[in-house]
C-alpha cells in the first residue's frame, strides 16, 4: 500500500478587506485629534453603514483608532 505524502500546509486566510470609503483623508489621520476620539469615530462609522457608504469587512478608521489608543494607552478616551 503506497501513501501520498503532501508537504503542503493548509493556512487558513488572514486577509481582511478594509473600507476604504475615507480613502483621501486617512494618512495623516492617526495623527489627528479626531483619531483619538473614539466615540466620535464610532458615530462616523455607524454613519456609514446607516447611509450604506460603508464598503469593507472593517472600517479603516475604526482600525487606526484602536492602534493608537493601544499605542497610547494613557490617554483619556473622550
Amino acid at each position: 500500500m503506497k501513501t501520498k505524502k503532501t508537504n503542503k500546509e493548509e493556512k487558513p486566510d488572514l486577509s481582511l478587506e478594509f473600507c476604504t470609503e475615507c480613502d483621501n483623508a486617512l494618512e495623516s489621520f492617526v495623527f489627528t485629534p479626531k483619531s483619538k476620539n473614539k466615540k466620535k469615530i464610532q458615530a462616523n462609522f455607524d454613519n456609514c453603514k446607516k447611509t450604506g457608504k460603508f464598503n469593507g469587512e472593517l472600517c479603516s478608521k475604526v482600525f487606526i483608532s484602536e492602534d493608537q489608543i493601544f499605542l497610547n494607552p494613557s490617554e483619556d478616551e473622550d
